[in-house]
């Protein structure tokens, strides 16, 4: 990706039921749907969790 990008979420304030807009600022801009970005990070805490488990258990070899 040409460039730097930027990740902004937007946190409505005027109404709880609106979801929070996820933007990634970049020469091709995109806006992610909240229900996708919070997967993500779930999928993310995951991986962290079993990598800091198995670092834990059997040194840094194991984490590859």
């Amino acid at each position: 990706m040409p460039g730097a990008a930027v990740l902004r979420v937007l946190v409505p304030d005027e109404d709880p039921h609106l979801e929070p807009t996820v933007r990634i600022y970049s020469p091709d801009e995109h806006v992610v749907p909240y229900e996708i970005v919070q997967w993500f990070m779930e999928q993310v805490a995951d991986q962290v969790e079993r990598c800091r488990i198995a670092f834990e258990q059997g040194g840094p070899e194991a984490v590859e």
